[in-house]
């Protein structure tokens, strides 16, 4: 399958895979908080702190959209297993990158708008010329050397430090969770949605509501393995149960339960497709085969929807985790990355949101600055990049110096993510960094907004 290279990864990638994250950052707490689980309503999942009244979950949805019609929504987007910096954004000093990485070294860079630095070819695939296009148009603003102090160079801890915003290995809330608790609403699920089968942990939070959904257009009741007549029996019991008055709290939990599971069907029955007709249908192409891409389709068309989004997260598909065979992975993968934000960019100009969507990049660590003959092990000064039309274009951050590495032989940190964060947050969201990042004094702020 195009973006799968498990053979590059090592254990410890492995060992940040959802089930033992989960255990690591308290997931026992958010099952308790589960309101709508798979084998009730496919495709979504509902997570609160008490119970939400969910006949008026979409109407609060709307009521939040209509009062901040132009509300700055914010994407969060993760690279999994820690993009090489080096080999996406070429050093202008060619000859030290290519005696650093003479095995893995990008032989046919391409320009980038004027500077120094030159840019993957992959990268610039898709609509408009992909990333470099949208880099050339203004709406990319890159960070390299991007990391946390002192990094200890393991997917699980960084990934953590990073969906958390605190470089701490104790379980805790996301960074977009708190701003939730702080600034959402507490009737809105859907204001953070996260475009998966689970709720990331970077919208993991104390008190607000938010969501997960695989994809909008599955979240109907279902049974696992009941169709036909059985079907039909179940929800008219259901719809029995949850209409039934009196009883002790024993039954008035079930009673709740059977409300609250048939009612989400319900209610999302307008993002679904009927009869062919798909409501959150694109109006530009995606590409083909790219699952990264339908959900990043599913993200545009929710966003142009009355539901109140404020922050969203996806996924990306591959394996960045390039210890071997990073020549072919890179390869493969940037342009499925490239294509995909690309099409979502022109998706969000053709509805008429681009201008209050920003799209953070991120992936949990660098690469070492010296390949292994086949790929490129751990290490520090990463890349990441914000897109959309508001967003200050260029280059945010200083590009590492090739002769002038850290005292593991690694690059130096240029940029502290939480600075990122911490911008975002007051530039962007509009609200105090303080109150959501610990320490968000100490580390200083960058321009990302125009």
């Amino acid at each position: 399958m195009p973006g799968q290279h498990l053979s590059c990864a090592c254990d410890d990638f492995r060992t940040s895979s959802a089930a033992t994250r989960k255990r690591f950052v308290g997931e026992s707490q958010l099952t308790r908080r589960q309101l709508i689980g798979w084998g009730a309503a496919a495709g979504l999942s509902l997570y609160s702190m008490r119970a939400l009244p969910i006949t008026d979950v979409l109407q609060a949805a709307a009521a939040d959209a209509a009062a901040a019609p132009n509300a700055p929504v914010l994407v969060a987007v993760f690279l999994p297993g820690g993009l090489d910096l080096l080999d996406t954004l070429i050093p202008s000093d060619y000859g030290r990158y290519a005696a650093l990485h003479p095995s893995v070294r990008v032989k046919t860079p391409m320009s980038l708008n004027g500077t120094a630095v030159q840019i993957h070819p992959g990268m610039s695939q898709g609509l408009g010329g992909g990333i470099r296009g949208l880099y050339g148009a203004g709406q990319v603003a890159f960070l390299p050397g991007i990391d946390y102090p002192d990094p200890n160079l393991s997917h699980f801890h960084s990934r953590h430090f990073w969906e958390t915003g605190v470089i701490s290995d104790n379980a805790g809330p996301g960074w977009l969770g708190r701003w939730l608790d702080l600034h959402g609403n507490a009737d809105n699920p859907l204001q953070g949605l996260s475009l998966s089968y689970d709720l990331s942990p970077v919208l993991r939070s104390r008190t607000a509501p938010v969501a997960s959904a695989s994809a909008p257009g599955n979240s109907g009741f279902y049974i696992r393995d009941v169709y036909g007549e059985p079907f039909d029996a179940a929800m008219a019991t259901y719809t029995a149960l949850a209409k039934a008055g009196g009883g002790g709290p024993g039954l008035r939990a079930a009673k709740r339960n059977a409300k609250l599971a048939k009612l989400v069907g319900d209610l999302l029955n307008p993002y679904g497709e009927v009869n062919g007709v798909d409501p959150l249908a694109s109006p530009v192409p995606y590409p083909a085969n790219n699952d990264f891409g339908d959900r990043l389709r599913s993200v545009a068309g929710l966003i142009a929807a009355p539901l109140g989004i404020r922050v969203a997260t996806v996924d990306a598909p591959g394996d960045f985790d390039t210890h071997s065979n990073q020549v072919a992975t890179l390869g493969t993968d940037l342009p499925l990355i490239s294509q995909a934000l690309s099409a979502f960019q022109a998706d969000l100009q053709a509805r008429g949101v681009a201008d209050r969507v920003l799209t953070l990049v991120w992936s949990e660590f660098g690469r070492r600055p010296q390949d292994n003959a086949s790929g490129t092990d751990h290490g520090a000064g990463g890349v990441a990049w914000i897109q959309g039309p508001q967003v200050n274009s260029g280059f945010l951050s200083a590009y590492p110096d090739l002769n002038a590495f850290d005292d593991d032989d690694n690059l130096k940190v240029t940029m502290d993510f939480r600075t990122v964060y911490s911008s975002l947050i007051e530039q962007w969201l509009g609200t105090d960094a303080g109150a959501v990042i610990p320490g968000a004094g100490g580390v200083g702020r960058i321009k990302v907004v125009r």
